[in-house]
């Protein structure tokens, strides 16, 4: 394993491995302005799918309600896959502190056209902006992976790694249960408008604070044909195996995510038969589940323990997923059969609640166990002259498995397969991804390492 310097990135920072790096311009500004841009992105589309849903906001009304949803996802994930080649390139090619910069001066204006939409309640005008925020999620995404090895040493990128993903999943939750309550009640999209804007302006202030980050290949011309652009950008990624293999684990993550945050909603309504409150006690169980595993990586995953790289913690985070998912999907589940939907006291007080619910947080932070490492990986292996390029590639596959996963789930409805089905698409496809990263584990490649 070799280390290569490469002077288009920022001078070296003493590495001592510790966590004062936190509150640092080079990485607080990009924590607080990823963590406002989530939580915008998740309530919007989850404001959105409430309409839709509870709201009596007439939007593809003749398609069955296990269908409508993944089809709102899709007008977010759909422009941001357009979106992120073309992004890769400018970050390549521009100052990215600059451009996290544009990118949030872009989402100001956004929220401001969605604010119209919830003031008016205009599903058309909530689609639009949904549109567009996907869009500027594909500029933002492929820059901070790509700044990242820039502003933090070796040592401190699977700690940095782990706060800022953690977190998002903390902010893409609290961001559904504030929008999806406040939408639904009297003067609520109102509400849900001002939010939207005061989160999209602490997000820019915080990067008006984020350090210079100086292009690797200034000289590069810009290709601005998506198609293209993105079959270049996948070009990178596919002569570049040791960065290809971790955002395929990453795609793989994203995918299994889409299954339950699509799929739990209407599961635990018709089949379980519980309330929203049920519900909401999951998914903040869960997303706190998420967080703890990457908690956990960031105090052990530099240990030598886990191999280069905390390959072995990637590893057994994925075989943890496909064993406790597995648990889920044979276990009885805790359904309530009364005249009404349960409530959260029903479901706590059902004596199969227990086991479900261990199998369901233990499989979450399996999951962040499996995805940290991989995102340091990626990002330290990448070459830093195409480092955005080789990220918005991994961009463009993570979209595809949610994609994909989308898909099969609406296949899964027309075809009237079990309520189950999901689960079992999760288990399969972790147990593929596990066994590989058994192997590699065990045998791991010889791959460069490039470090500020």
């Amino acid at each position: 394993m070799t280390n290569s310097i490469n002077e288009a990135d920022t001078p070296p920072i003493e590495d001592k491995g510790g966590l004062g790096f936190i509150v640092k311009r080079r990485f607080a500004p990009l924590f607080i302005l990823l963590q406002s841009g989530t939580f915008n992105d998740s309530a919007l589309k989850n404001a959105l799918i409430a309409l839709i849903t509870f709201g009596g906001i007439a939007f593809l009304s003749d398609l069955p309600s296990a269908i409508r949803v993944p089809v709102a996802t899709l007008i977010f994930t759909g422009p941001f896959t357009l979106i992120c080649p073309i992004a890769g390139q400018i970050s390549d090619k521009f100052d990215r502190g600059i451009v996290l910069r544009w990118v949030k001066r872009f989402e100001i204006l956004i929220m401001c056209i969605a604010a119209l939409g919830f003031w008016l309640v205009d599903v058309r005008i909530l689609a639009l902006a949904l549109g567009l925020m996907g869009a500027q999620s594909g500029f933002f995404s492929p820059t901070k992976n790509a700044v990242l090895p820039q502003w933090l040493t070796p040592k401190e990128l699977i700690r940095g790694n782990a706060l800022l993903n953690g977190f998002v999943f903390v902010m893409v939750l609290v961001g559904q249960v504030v929008a999806t309550y406040l939408v639904l009640t009297e003067g609520g999209p109102k509400m849900v408008a001002g939010m939207l804007l005061i989160f999209a302006l602490i997000g820019w202030i915080a990067s008006e604070f984020c350090p210079p980050a100086p292009a690797p290949t200034p000289e590069l011309k810009i290709n601005f044909e998506p198609i293209s652009a993105t079959f270049t950008a996948l070009s990178h990624a596919l002569k570049a195996p040791t960065v290809l293999r971790p955002m395929l684990g990453i795609a793989w993550f994203y995918g299994l995510s889409t299954v339950f945050v699509t799929t739990f909603p209407d599961y635990v309504a018709t089949v379980m038969g519980y309330d929203f409150s049920v519900l909401i006690v999951i998914l903040v169980l869960s997303t706190l589940s998420i967080l703890l595993g990457s908690l956990i990586v960031m105090f052990v995953g530099n240990m030598k323990i886990w191999g280069p790289e905390a390959v072995r913690l990637s590893a057994l985070g994925i075989t943890g997923v496909m064993i406790f998912i597995g648990l889920v999907y044979l276990l009885p589940s805790p359904t309530h059969n009364g005249d009404r939907l349960g409530t959260a006291a029903d479901f706590l007080a059902n004596p199969h609640t227990p086991a479900f619910l261990g199998a369901v947080l233990l499989s979450s932070v399996c999951n962040g166990l499996f995805v940290v490492p991989l995102q340091a990986m990626a990002q330290r292996r990448a070459d830093p002259k195409i480092r955005a390029r080789l990220m918005s590639a991994g961009a463009v596959l993570l979209n595809l498995f949610v994609n994909i996963t989308t898909f099969g789930l609406i296949g899964l409805a027309l075809l009237r397969l079990p309520p189950k089905s999901p689960f079992l698409m999760v288990i399969v496809g972790s147990a593929i991804v596990a066994a590989y990263a058994i192997y590699r584990s065990v045998k791991p490649v010889e791959h460069k390492i490039y470090v500020s």
